[in-house]
C-alpha cells in the first residue's frame, strides 16, 4: 500500500479516491481484485525480477545463481537475460502488428463502401500518400485503398528490405546514427520472425547482437506500431482534435444502458457508438426501462474515443479508468456490457462480472477469456449489425440488473484532451513558434512524456502522478498517453483550471494558451503521436531529437508492448526512465549497455530509479544540461 496524495495521509491502494472507495466495497462483498491477488503472490522470485530464467528446452528451467554461473547449455547470464529480453518486445511488436493490419484492412473496406465508417481525415490521407510516392491524383477512395496496399506491403516486406515508413518518417540524423549502428530495420513482421528464430534455444547466444535485433525489432515497430497505426487510425477516423470530456468512475449513470469499451482498438467501439444512438435502439433501451444508452471508455481505447469525441456523434460519456480500474466498474453493479477488444482484459473481470449481471463480450479474433462465452469478432464488412447486436445486447443485461445492487462513485473529473500536432499548430496560430519561443526564454523549461502502463509493484499511477506533479512544479510541460493519462485525467492534471499545480512561468503559458498542464496525446499508440511531434520541434529547431530538452518516463510499466516503446525512445536518443527496473539485472552487460554505453551510440539511455521525485530530479538536470547545450 501507499499514502495517496488525495488522502493525505491515509493507506491506500490506489492514487485514486474512487478506486479506493469500491476496493472497500468489493472486499465486503467477497470479491478478490487485482490488489488482493498482487499481495497474496508476494514474496515473487528473485530469479524472474532480474530476468535470470530460461524455460526454452527441455533440460530447463535452469537459472543463474551463485551455485550455477550458467545454464545446462552453457548460456551465461548475459545471453538468458539479453535473449528473454527480445522474446518480450517481440510479443510488443506482434501485437502493435496487429493493430494496424486490423486497420489497413478496415481502411481499404471503407474505401470500397462496404463498412460504416468514412475517410476521417482526407487532408492527411492526401499528404501520408504524396510522401509515400502514390498518385495524388486519384480520388480519396482510390488512394485510401491504396495506401491500404501499401501498408499491408510494409508489414510483409522482408527484413533485408528497408521499410518506407522509417525513410518517410524518421530525422535524418536518427537515420544515420541507425545506418552506423546497423538497426535500419526491415517489415515487422519479418522482424518478429528472426527475432524469435534468434531467441530460440542455442541459435543466437551473443548478447550483444540480441541487443542489437531488440533495437531494430523496436525500430519497426516504432514507425510501423506506433507512426503507421496513428496515420492510418487518423485518416479512418478523423484527427484528434479538442475536446472536453469527463473521467472517473462517478460519471456512470445508473439510469442509462451502460456499455464499456475496454482494450486498445476502438474500431468496434465507434460502431457501437453510432449504433447506439438509432431512435429503434434507443426506444428499446426505455421499454427496458432505461433513460437512454450510453457508451464509456476504459484504458486506451477510451482515450481513442475520447479525442475525437468532437466530431463524433453524441453517444461517448466519458472514460473510466485504465485497466487496473476495470474490476472496479463492473462492481458498481451499473455496468451492463464490456466490450473486450484487444490487451488487458485480466481474468478477474470475469471474476468480478460474475458477482453482478454484466455481459462480457471479446469483439476480436485473438481475444478469449476463460469462461466467457459471448464472442462478436469484428469485421469490417459486417461491424454495423455487429454494433446493432452488441446493443441489444446490453440492453437485454440491462434488464436484469439488481437496482440495490448499484452502487457509483460521487468522483468525476473534467478533462480537456484531443492533442497532436494538428490540434496543437491550430491553437498555437498555425506554427510552433509560441511554443518554441517559450522553451528558448525558459518559461517551458523543457518537455517530458510521462506514458504507458500502471501497475501493482509501482502503485496505482503513485508514481506517475507524483512524477507529473515534480516536473510541473518546475515548469517542465508534461504530455501523456496511455494508462497514465488516465491517472492525469481523474487527479484534474488535464482541467485547464488546474494551473495551480504549475511553476509559475509554465502556468502563466498554460493559463495564455488555454491548455491544461498536462496534455494528453491519447493510448499508448498514441506515443508514436509524441515521437512525431519530438520530431517536428527537432526539424524547426534544426537539431537531432538527442539533443533536445526533453525526456522521457514509463515509471509504471506493465507488459510486453511498452518494453518495445522504451527501447525505441532509447533508441530515438531520448533519456527513457523505466520502472519497475526491467527483468535485466542479472546481466552486467546488458545492464550497462542499456544504462550507459548506448548513449554514446543512439543518444538515449535507460534511466533506473525507483523513487519517483529522485528521477524527475535526474530528468530535470537532464533537460538543463540540453538546454545549456543548445545555449538556451
Amino acid at each position: 500500500m501507499n499514502i495517496c496524495h488525495t488522502c493525505a495521509s491515509s493507506p491506500c491502494y490506489s492514487a485514486h479516491k474512487s478506486t479506493n472507495e469500491m476496493y472497500e466495497r468489493t472486499r465486503n462483498l467477497g470479491i478478490t481484485t487485482v490488489f488482493d491477488r498482487w499481495e497474496a503472490q508476494q514474496p515473487q522470485c528473485g530469479f524472474g525480477l532480474q530476468g535470470l530464467c530460461c524455460q526454452l528446452c527441455s533440460h530447463g528451467p535452469c537459472r543463474i545463481s551463485p551455485h550455477s554461473d550458467t545454464g545446462i547449455c552453457g548460456a551465461t547470464a548475459d545471453t538468458i537475460v539479453a535473449r528473454n529480453l527480445v522474446r518480450l518486445a517481440v510479443h510488443g511488436a506482434a501485437a502493435y502488428a496487429h493493430h494496424l493490419e486490423e486497420l489497413a484492412k478496415t481502411l481499404k473496406a471503407t474505401a470500397q463502401g462496404q463498412t460504416p465508417f468514412r475517410i476521417g481525415d482526407p487532408r492527411k490521407l492526401r499528404e501520408v500518400a504524396s510522401l509515400i510516392g502514390l498518385d495524388s491524383s486519384k480520388s480519396n477512395e482510390q488512394l485510401a485503398e491504396a495506401l491500404s496496399s501499401a501498408i499491408l506491403s510494409e508489414l510483409r516486406k522482408g527484413s533485408d528490405e528497408r521499410l518506407l515508413l522509417v525513410d518517410v518518417f524518421a530525422p535524418a540524423s536518427r537515420k544515420k546514427a541507425w545506418e552506423a549502428l546497423g538497426v535500419m530495420p526491415g517489415g515487422v513482421l519479418s522482424e518478429i520472425r528472426d527475432a524469435l528464430t534468434k531467441s530460440m534455444t542455442n541459435i543466437n547466444t551473443d548478447p550483444t547482437d540480441l541487443l542489437l535485433t531488440a533495437i531494430r525489432l523496436s525500430l519497426a515497430t516504432g514507425y510501423m506500431g506506433l507512426v503507421g497505426t496513428i496515420t492510418v487510425q487518423d485518416i479512418l477516423l478523423g484527427s484528434p482534435a479538442l475536446v472536453e470530456s469527463e473521467a472517473d468512475l462517478g460519471i456512470i449513470d445508473p439510469e442509462t444502458v451502460n456499455i464499456v469499451a475496454h482494450g486498445h482498438v476502438p474500431l468496434m467501439a465507434s460502431a457501437v457508438i453510432w449504433a447506439s444512438q438509432k431512435p429503434e435502439l434507443l426506444a428499446l433501451a426505455r421499454e427496458a426501462g432505461a433513460s437512454g444508452i450510453k457508451v464509456y471508455g476504459s484504458m486506451c481505447t477510451g482515450q481513442e474515443l475520447m479525442q475525437r469525441s468532437a466530431s463524433s456523434a453524441s453517444g461517448f460519456a466519458g472514460q473510466l479508468g485504465n485497466w487496473m480500474m476495470q474490476e472496479y466498474y463492473v462492481a458498481t453493479g451499473a455496468v451492463d456490457l464490456v466490450m473486450m477488444d484487444m490487451n488487458c482484459s485480466i481474468p478477474g473481470l470475469k471474476l468480478a462480472a460474475d458477482q453482478f449481471h454484466t455481459r462480457l463480450v471479446s469483439v476480436d479474433r485473438i481475444v478469449r477469456m476463460d469462461g466467457v462465452k459471448d464472442h462478436v469478432d469484428y469485421d469490417p464488412e459486417k461491424v454495423a449489425d455487429q454494433a446493432v447486436q452488441l446493443v441489444r445486447m446490453a440492453i437485454d443485461a440491462f434488464k436484469h440488473r439488481v437496482p440495490e445492487n448499484v452502487y457509483v462513485p460521487s468522483h468525476r473529473a473534467r478533462v480537456v484532451a484531443g492533442f497532436g500536432i494538428e490540434s496543437i499548430l491550430k491553437a498555437l496560430g498555425g506554427s510552433l513558434d509560441p511554443l518554441l519561443d517559450a522553451i528558448k526564454t525558459g518559461s517551458v523549461r523543457g518537455i517530458a512524456a510521462v506514458v504507458g502502463c500502471t501497475n501493482n509493484r509501482n502503485g496505482h499511477d503513485f508514481k506517475s502522478l507524483t512524477i507529473m506533479r515534480e516536473f510541473l512544479k518546475n515548469n517542465v510541460l508534461v504530455i501523456s498517453a496511455g494508462c497514465t493519462s488516465s491517472g492525469a485525467q481523474i487527479e484534474s492534471l488535464m482541467d485547464p483550471a488546474s494551473t495551480d499545480v504549475c511553476g509559475e512561468k509554465l502556468g502563466d503559458v498554460c493559463k495564455a494558451l488555454g491548455i491544461p498542464p498536462v496534455l494528453n496525446f491519447g493510448s499508448c499508440v498514441d506515443i508514436g503521436r509524441i515521437g512525431a511531434a519530438v520530431t517536428a520541434i527537432a526539424d524547426s529547431l534544426g537539431v537531432d531529437p538527442s539533443q533536445l530538452p526533453v525526456a522521457a518516463s514509463a515509471p509504471e510499466y506493465l507488459e510486453q508492448k511498452a518494453v518495445a516503446d522504451g527501447i525505441f525512445a532509447v533508441s530515438f536518443g531520448l533519456l527513457t526512465h523505466i520502472g519497475p527496473v526491467p527483468p535485466v539485472t542479472g546481466s552486467e552487460l546488458v545492464t550497462k549497455v542499456l544504462t550507459e554505453d548506448i548513449e554514446n551510440l543512439l543518444g538515449g539511455k535507460v534511466l533506473v530509479e525507483e523513487d519517483p521525485v529522485k528521477a524527475a530530479s535526474i530528468m530535470i538536470a537532464h533537460i538543463d544540461a540540453k538546454r545549456s547545450a543548445l545555449g538556451i
